[in-house]
């Protein structure tokens, strides 16, 4: 068994250096920490077999891909075909990757979500305002972590965001949350519903919502992923809650961002990486969970510049709940 890491976290190779499973790692940029990789690949991810072939050691039998980051999933999946290893269909990795595909698809299966358009196909800026609403949220149809999002609240300002590659939405009044599952064999063995304290910096595992709405999250969550025939895997979920009731907002096949993974771990008391890498190798997990706690990860963000000076770090490290600082 030889793993082809595409899209380092170092979470993942820990876990296979744990699993005494040798892998070698392609990623878009220089890699910091030390890993015990057995060959190293700083590029663009390949675009044909020729070039994956060209670049590949010939002594490198690779059996297994695994895609950790956001980036490397769509390219992951590509050369998962042309190694002929194991994967889940294409079209479902295009589906949880370009959220106007996805959200096109999953509204045919009747799943609850706000109101959507392709950018290329909107109607005049004046009637757009009229049916959506204002703000109009404007978003790549592939990214994540709110990364090119736009609130436009001007007729003015609409028309120069109708552009390939954009899509529209209808603001949500609500709060949001997530759904991380775990799936193996096409059945989901472990899902954590985890709540977003304060958008974009914290999040709370497990979250704290009452039994019923977490019932309904999880059905939600379930069809969602049976809707899209997710065989096998790591996603993660996003839902609204509103007035009206939960909308589905978008789903990810890959482990989520914003150390969730390390908050995961620090709540069920179980290591979360490994067990995405025994799914990922068809191998059996071992979701056993003992006991739980609740685990937070704060995310600060710092304004546009270059950060010169941290201050306060001693003060945060005798906090009776602290446990690890990640930069």
């Amino acid at each position: 068994m030889l793993v082809l890491v595409m899209g380092h976290r170092r979470g993942l190779t820990k876990a296979l250096e744990h699993l005494d499973v040798p892998y070698c790692i392609w990623n878009l940029k220089p890699i910091k920490s030390k890993t015990k990789s057995l060959q190293s690949f700083v590029a663009p991810y390949p675009k044909t077999k020729d070039e994956l072939l060209k670049s590949l050691n010939n002594n490198l039998k690779i059996t297994h891909i695994i895609a950790g980051t956001e980036e490397a999933v769509t390219p992951a999946s590509e050369v998962r075909g042309w190694l002929n290893a194991r994967r889940n269909p294409h079209n479902v990795i295009v589906l949880c990757t370009d959220k106007l595909k996805m959200k096109e698809y999953l509204s045919q299966a009747h799943i609850p979500m706000t109101k959507f358009l392709d950018a290329t196909k909107a109607a005049k800026p004046g009637e757009l305002l009229n049916e959506f609403g204002m703000p109009i949220v404007v978003k790549p149809r592939v990214s994540s972590g709110g990364r090119g999002l736009k609130k436009v609240r001007q007729e003015s300002e609409l028309e120069a965001e109708l552009k390939d590659g954009m899509m529209l939405e209808k603001y949500i009044k609500g709060s949001e949350g997530s759904v991380e599952s775990f799936i193996h064999h096409n059945e989901i063995l472990f899902t954590n519903i985890t709540e977003y304290q304060q958008l974009g910096h914290c999040n709370l595992v497990p979250a704290t919502y009452d039994k019923e709405l977490c019932q309904k999250i999880l059905e939600l969550n379930s069809k969602v992923i049976k809707a899209l025939k997710i065989n096998w895997g790591m996603t993660h979920l996003e839902f609204y809650q509103t007035e009206s009731g939960l909308l589905f907002g978008e789903i990810a096949l890959r482990p989520p961002g914003g150390y969730l993974m390390e908050a995961l771990g620090l709540a069920y008391k179980l290591d979360f990486w490994e067990q995405f890498a025994r799914i990922e190798l068809d191998l059996e997990p071992a979701f056993k969970i003992d006991s739980t706690a609740f685990a937070a990860s704060l995310v600060l963000h710092p304004e546009a510049g270059t950060v010169t000076e941290i201050t306060g770090l001693d003060k945060v490290k005798e906090l009776e709940s602290f446990r690890q600082i990640g930069r």
